[in-house]
């Protein structure tokens, strides 16, 4: 049976644009080997029990919004790929791996999702997603990444138990509930089990807004909000011209940097009561700014616009795919110089935006242009990047060491897509007590995007240097 694809799922997949593709992409790294046989297996075992990895897009012949479909001529084989990196094998030659991965389009008459096992990495190797945005925003997709994972080393082969009944199971977007296989079921309980255990509480940021915002709103009180932000937009003039903003390309450039210890990034924080993600917003302020001065952009009154994706699911949810998020716009102090009062404005821009309805309406906004066409999409999608010149998103990971197919994972790191014309995206995460922060560019905008990162890193050692003298 066919399933009707949700409109806020449609928006994303309307947009897609060559310069710009609708594809989450992330990649774990290993110390070791990965066997490819134990790699298929677990993917056929631990993804595709989630059928919404084995069905395709369609549009109906009615036309109206796109479907759902099962794949009749499924074959994994397909979708993951084993490649090698050149003779190098270092980080250079997997960035340069991967921003060229990340400019194929996915093949619309199959499932929209690809693997990579890419060997030759170092001593070890790297396994390289690709997932389109429309079957599953950020937060959906670390739960099903932590469905492929063990806490324990010696974890057996992902057999499948014998199906007991042939039940016809129930979906909610595509993840399994109710009556479903005990495989199915064993599967689903125990990711959400440690999604519960490993996800960071500690990252306490806007992308998580229900300790502070119920979604308990009138159908006139969430219509007043979303005309408020429509307005607010409206009156936002296009952002500034500067080195991040331009005609874009096909090429991506990425980087990231080395995982950055949570302990240290709370012991900055705390000396002026500042959130783990203030910092890390603040630290990445001043990246840019460095950057943009060296490449003689005026920054002594640039406010630099980025737009947040925010999280509106309710506690409990985050196993359901789809997309449940909304979009706000946070403008980053580039002008402000000295970095004790840099932290001190992000603090106070970021408290004001989580108390804000932004996101609510954001999403209420993002639905109802899904029902529209796809140019009315790709207009709208225009707009919103005219405003921005950033995408910015923070994920929590998970708190401790995972394994994934017998081996240790010894880092992750994700990049989201960008939308119209944004060129710049900046991705957060964590994963057993460090912060890894990434970056994806358009090349033709920015050809050296390790040069904000070393900037990152070189204004986090200062920051931490400096609260140590205090």
């Amino acid at each position: 049976m066919a399933e009707p694809m949700t409109h806020a799922d449609n928006f994303w997949l309307c947009t897609d644009d060559p310069t710009n593709l609708m594809v989450i992409a992330g990649f774990m790294e290993f110390d070791e080997i990965l066997d490819f046989k134990r790699v298929c297996a677990t993917l056929r075992h631990r993804l595709l029990f989630l059928d919404r990895f084995k069905k395709r897009v369609v549009m109906p012949i009615s036309g109206g919004v796109p479907e759902w479909e099962a794949d009749s001529h499924f074959d994994i084989r397909s979708h993951l790929h084993r490649v090698a990196l050149p003779a190098a094998g270092d980080r250079k030659a997997l960035q340069e791996m991967i921003g060229d991965l990340m400019t194929v389009p996915l093949d619309q008459t199959k499932p929209l999702w690809q693997a990579h096992l890419i060997e030759d990495y170092g001593e070890g190797c790297a396994v390289f997603f690709r997932i389109h945005h429309c079957i599953a925003d950020g937060i959906a997709l670390i739960r099903v990444l932590l469905s492929m994972t063990d806490t324990d080393p010696d974890a057996p082969w992902p057999e499948p138990k014998p199906e007991k009944a042939k039940k016809p199971p129930s979906f909610l977007s595509g993840l399994p509930f109710g009556s479903v296989t005990e495989s199915v079921r064993e599967v689903a309980g125990r990711t959400w089990n440690l999604g519960k255990k490993l996800t960071d509480k500690a990252m306490e940021t806007v992308f998580n807004p229900f300790h502070l915002i119920e979604l308990t709103k009138t159908g006139a009180g969430m219509a007043m909000d979303t005309a408020g932000v429509m307005a607010r937009l409206a009156l936002l003039p296009p952002h500034p011209p500067n080195s991040f903003r331009g005609q874009l390309g096909v090429r991506k450039g990425v980087a990231w940097t080395d995982p950055i210890s949570l302990g240290n990034i709370r012991t900055v924080g705390g000396v002026i009561e500042a959130t783990l993600n203030d910092v890390l917003i603040a630290t990445i302020t001043a990246a840019l700014r460095r950057y943009l001065q060296k490449r003689d952009d005026k920054v002594d009154e640039l406010e630099l616009q980025v737009t947040v994706p925010v999280n509106i699911r309710k506690p409990g949810t985050e196993f359901e795919l789809g997309n449940k998020f909304g979009l706000v716009w946070l403008a980053l102090p580039v002008h402000i110089e000295d970095p004790v009062l840099r932290l001190r404005e992000v603090r106070r821009r970021m408290e004001r935006l989580r108390d804000a309805p932004d996101a609510f309406a954001g999403f209420s906004i993002l639905n109802t242009l899904g029902i529209s066409p796809a140019k009315v999409a790709k207009k709208a999608a225009s707009f919103f990047a005219s405003k921005s010149a950033a995408i910015l998103t923070h994920l929590p990971g998970p708190r401790q060491p995972l394994w994934f197919s017998g081996k240790e994972i010894r880092n992750m790191m994700f990049w989201v897509p960008g939308a119209g014309r944004v060129g710049l995206g900046i991705s957060i995460l964590s994963y057993d007590g460090r912060v890894t922060v990434g970056l994806v560019t358009d090349a033709g905008l920015v050809p050296d995007p390790e040069t904000i990162l070393e900037g990152f890193e070189e204004d986090f050692h200062y920051h931490s240097d400096l609260v140590k003298s205090l």
